[in-house]
């Protein structure tokens, strides 16, 4: 993959958008995932805009805490893509150790500059964020209060996770 080519970022990104199409909630796939909105159109040719692209959708997260609802999140990908990760926010709002108040995600993929590779995929980003929400992990915190009630409470880290989420949780269709 070379830097040289103008349209690599384009090209990467539709790509990894229409993969992200065939992970619906009627598909096969173990993880699920509902676009919502992207700066592409349908033609794979049309130029989408310049800056930072925002993608748009929803995880349908697989754990007993989550199942019953979607989680909206957004992918912003920079014009330095693919070879900078895209941030990652939830938009819903969680109580989640890996999740700060302003929804930044913390997963090891998109944080550690050796973890990202040009090759990732948003499908792959996508894998990584419903891991992480089913099954948070201490050691990348983005809200400590809640990463200390996870290690120090799991019952009540639960209540008020569960809580939060009953209250703003969207459909899985």
């Amino acid at each position: 993959m070379s830097k040289s080519d103008p349209n690599l970022r384009a090209k990467r990104a539709y790509s990894n958008v229409n993969q992200l199409k065939n992970i619906g909630p009627k598909s096969n796939a173990p993880f699920k995932f509902i676009l919502e909105t992207t700066p592409f159109s349908d033609d794979e040719d049309a130029t989408p805009p310049t800056g930072d692209w925002v993608i748009t959708g929803r995880v349908l997260p697989n754990s007993d805490l989550y199942k019953t609802g979607s989680i909206r999140i957004q992918l912003v990908v920079s014009p330095e893509y693919p070879f900078v990760p895209p941030k990652v926010y939830v938009r819903s709002p969680m109580y989640h150790p890996n999740i700060d108040k302003n929804g930044e995600v913390c997963i090891d993929m998109l944080s550690n500059k050796d973890s990202w590779k040009p090759q990732n995929s948003f499908v792959a980003i996508i894998e990584e964020i419903i891991k992480i929400i089913d099954n948070p992990a201490t050691d990348h915190v983005k809200h400590p209060e809640a990463a200390s009630l996870f290690d120090t409470n799991k019952v009540e880290y639960e209540r008020i996770a569960k809580d939060l989420f009953m209250k703003n949780f969207l459909p899985r269709d």
